[in-house]
């Protein structure tokens, strides 16, 4: 720990390393036989002029990172008349603090051992790196109330009997492939394989075109093939234009076979809300998305958890920005509870240790006949497209979860759409059946019960890379597709983003930036028609009149 506490106030103050060098050198030239000194002295002396012999040769093959100016300068300075005096502890750093926090979160001291060659914000970051791939226990509240809450039994039948290892491996090496295969080939403009300079360029037919292949040029033109019209998937919404006072966006519309039904308490009118069922498939647990809760939804929002008997409540959006999600549960323990419909909702505590990124609320619900319901509420702003193992590690609770999930964001197709179809991959390479393009039917499974999710290329593309991180410990990595995913986020940093002061993150890596040019094309336009156009329909026809 002192060594690493060295090694920070080095980066910190590069000029400790010169003066330490200056003086060096002014002790090595210095009278080896000062008359007024004890033999005692002398001999301390002479080993302090070898030890900087060594420190100034660690110095000149080393100059950034000195371990053995460290070991000698931390601990104890040599003074004269051969009296050493302790350097003070670090108490008041960041060394002290940041082991406790790693000590409350599980990792072990050792960490500072094998990492000392770096600063304080590289320290930070491998911290919630190595914090973030910690997987997160299921919850002892919620076990205690129903033991069977955070046990799949569907999943746990499939591992002990069905799972089939190699067929896995063939489905992986498989999505890898077809990764790397589809890529997209550009043709580049005026730039060819045989151009000959002979005081102008030479044109023939012999001229051979360059072109570039990009892995998420790919992915974008899949994205493009499946949000064309030709795969659009018509359905009724019903409901939807009869509530349109409970819905966020007029052009997001509601699905009627698959929309979640209010039916507490007995004998309710208005069974409406903006939400819909996503299970089945390769599924093996049940997601219920929905948008986030207006100020007139928050009572419909809690009698929908109270009717499905949710463990789990993932909000992926802000929850200070009240336009884009009203204020739905207590904030705070010491809240008085919120009543609606019968349910009294308490706060009964806030965990922030479980998880790095996620604020944990411990909910209560309790009605007027004192049955009672426990339920977790998981809030972090998951917009960051670098943060891959925040999706990984709430998708692992809802796996083994043997209730329905509630994911909401703003508008219940962006982030929680993304979420929702990387389960949905990873449930499909897993359990079958071999897909030659699983993320595009992923999104389009999704698609036929949760309209509109995933809007942009970009949260396409992120799903790949959340589904390549949960196989990333048995699996390489796609060639080629780290470099080329930085080129792509390099010409996209020159589009036009309106960057948040306060946030931390630029716009052009945000998932859903609050202005998108990849959405500016539906502005001033009506909704998108609710049919499906066949491909051959309009191929040799005249126009209409």
């Amino acid at each position: 720990m002192k060594l690493f506490a060295a090694r920070t106030a080095i980066d910190l103050h590069p000029k400790l390393i010169l003066s330490t060098r200056e003086k060096l050198c002014k002790e090595r030239y210095a009278p080896t036989n000062p008359s007024n000194e004890s033999p005692g002295v002398l001999s301390l002396h002479a080993a302090q002029i070898l030890e900087t012999n060594r420190v100034g040769y660690c110095c000149r093959i080393h100059s950034w990172y000195d371990n053995k100016w460290k070991s000698c300068y931390t601990d104890v300075f040599l003074v004269d008349k051969g009296r050493k005096t302790a350097k003070p502890k670090n108490r008041q750093g960041w060394v002290v603090p940041l082991k406790n926090i790693c000590d409350k979160v599980g990792l072990s001291s050792k960490f500072f051992t094998a990492n000392r060659k770096v600063t304080l914000q590289e320290a930070r970051a491998q911290v919630l790196k190595s914090r973030l791939e910690m997987s997160s226990e299921p919850s002892a509240w919620l076990m205690e109330y129903d033991p069977l809450a955070t046990k799949n039994l569907d999943l746990m039948s499939y591992i002990g009997i069905e799972f089939d290892p190699r067929a896995l491996q063939s489905r992986l090496a498989l999505f890898n492939e077809q990764i790397y295969s589809d890529r997209d080939r550009v043709r580049v403009s005026v730039k060819y394989h045989n151009h000959t300079h002979m005081g102008k360029l030479m044109f023939g037919p012999s001229k051979k075109q360059k072109f570039i292949c990009s892995i998420t040029g790919g992915m974008e033109r899949r994205f493009e093939i499946l949000d064309n019209q030709v795969n659009h998937l018509p359905f009724t919404h019903e409901a939807f234009d009869q509530n349109l006072d409970k819905c966020r966006n007029y052009r997001v519309k509601c699905r009627d076979s698959s929309r979640v039904i209010l039916r507490y308490p007995g004998g309710a009118t208005n069974t409406f809300i903006h939400a819909n069922y996503v299970c089945g498939g390769p599924l093996f647990n049940k997601f219920i998305v929905t948008q986030a809760p207006m100020e007139n939804t928050i009572g419909d929002f809690w009698r929908m958890v109270w009717q499905e008997r949710a463990s789990y409540i993932f909000m992926l959006i802000s929850r200070k920005d009240t336009e884009r999600c009203a204020p739905y549960w207590p904030r705070h323990p010491e809240s008085s509870p919120l009543s609606v419909y019968g349910l009294h909702i308490h706060n009964v505590g806030i965990s922030f240790s479980r998880d790095p990124i996620f604020r944990v609320t411990y909910i209560r619900i309790v009605d007027d006949f004192g049955d009672e319901h426990r339920v977790e509420h998981w809030q972090a702003d998951m917009n960051n497209s670098s943060n891959l193992s925040s999706p990984l590690s709430i998708l692992r609770l809802a796996r083994n979860s043997s209730q329905p999930v509630i994911v909401h964001d703003c508008l219940g197709i962006s982030r929680s759409a993304c979420v929702v179809s990387t389960e949905i991959a990873i449930c499909s390479i897993i359990r079958g059946p071999t897909y030659k393009h699983p993320i595009q039917k992923a999104v389009h499974f999704l698609r036929l019960q949760r309209p509109f999710s995933v809007e942009t290329p970009m949260q396409y593309i992120y799903i790949h890379r959340c589904v390549q991180q949960f196989f990333s410990k048995i699996s390489e990595p796609v060639r080629a597709m780290e470099e080329d995913y930085q080129k792509w986020l390099g010409e996209r940093a020159g589009r036009m983003f309106v960057d948040d002061l306060g946030s931390a993150v630029p716009g052009y890596r945000l998932l859903s930036p609050r202005v998108d040019p990849d959405l500016l094309r539906l502005v001033r336009h009506p909704p998108r028609p609710n049919i499906r156009r066949e491909a051959p329909d309009c191929v040799g026809e005249l126009p209409l009149p």
